[in-house]
């Protein structure tokens, strides 16, 4: 590496929350370099959108060419693996299987699956599909998908996968629509029988829906006080994710 690149990456590190806006005097002072030089690079840091100058202060801020480079890095990394510590953490959390699901048509898909410890734990592998209409994720999906999607679902139709799934449309529609509003869905043994599952979801940049968190186990252990109490839990984790994706929940 350049000395001068090398330079221009150890000025933009000074850019911290704490630091605040920082001028050539600044840059100068905390580095120890000839401020004729931070001038110089300073400059070319804003000619390339790196950097920001304050025309009042004449003082420097990060610029959108940062947040531009990281959205293009962050679009070639699977969600899923962005999902990962906060994955992890929920796992441990719960220490039920925890699986990150993303939309293939009208099923839903386990891209990431992080099982439970438990001896008695839920079995999750890459790849493994389900019927939209029966899962947490699925109606996560319909809830805050394209509008589309729900007449999509019903092209394909409703089939009872276990005596609780919901195979009417109106019910399922109006399940949607609580989906939306509470923001996050369970799986109350509709898909599985004897499972239980929750889920939230993930968000791009653009507010689209990336996948979902979920967490699934043993309707034994997966009850409503256990539910009610982790779904916070897992609706944050889903929030924070979706900022690391570049979700702005603001707009």
């Amino acid at each position: 590496m350049s000395k001068t690149v090398a330079k221009a990456l150890t000025i933009l590190k000074q850019f911290t929350p704490a630091a605040g806006d920082l001028g050539a005097s600044d840059v100068s002072r905390l580095l120890g370099m000839d401020k004729v030089i931070a001038y110089r690079l300073l400059r070319t840091l804003a000619a390339e959108d790196f950097l920001v100058q304050d025309p009042s202060t004449k003082k420097y801020r990060l610029g959108p060419g940062l947040i531009e480079l990281a959205s293009h890095n962050l679009r070639q990394v699977p969600a899923g693996e962005v999902a990962r510590p906060w994955m992890e953490s929920l796992r441990d959390l719960c220490d039920e299987t925890v699986m990150f699901v993303v939309r293939r048509g009208t099923e839903t898909v386990v891209s990431l699956p992080l099982e439970s410890r438990q001896p008695m734990r839920v079995a999750a592998n890459v790849g493994d599909a389900e019927s939209m209409h029966s899962t947490a994720s699925g109606k996560v999906m319909l809830a805050f998908g394209p509008d589309s999607l729900f007449d999509e679902v019903l092209v394909t139709g409703l089939p009872a996968v276990t005596p609780r799934t919901l195979i009417s449309p109106d019910k399922l529609r109006a399940e949607v629509k609580r989906v939306r509003v509470r923001g996050w869905a369970l799986d109350n043994e509709e898909c599985v029988a004897g499972i239980r599952a929750f889920a939230a979801g993930v968000f791009g940049r653009r507010g689209e829906i990336e996948g979902c968190l979920a967490i699934r186990g043993p309707a034994s252990r997966l009850t409503d006080a256990v539910i009610e109490k982790l779904a916070p839990e897992l609706v944050s984790a889903a929030l924070e994710v979706s900022k690391k994706l570049g979700f702005d929940p603001a707009t």
